[in-house]
């Protein structure tokens, strides 16, 4: 028979994410791929660091900003 699980190493060991029932003396082959553990705080790392500097610092409240923006956009049709 064969079949295929997928499952993480945790440092010490080999987790499977679903459950798996193994025999005494049954034969096991491991194949393993390695993939960027981090790939999702990378994206978001990167999304924070190109809004760095989309609102300049004035010393304004965020209210300020926002009818800034509606007397700006207030005419777009």
């Amino acid at each position: 028979m064969l079949a295929t699980a997928k499952g993480y190493y945790n440092g010490s060991h080999i987790v499977l994410n679903t459950p798996v029932q193994f025999q005494q003396g049954q034969e096991v082959v491991i194949t393993y791929t390695v993939l960027p553990a981090d790939s999702k705080q990378e994206i978001v790392a990167s999304t924070v660091d190109s809004l760095i500097g989309i609102i300049p610092n004035r010393e304004k409240e965020l209210s300020d900003y926002r009818e800034e923006r509606l007397k700006k956009y207030a005419c777009i049709d």
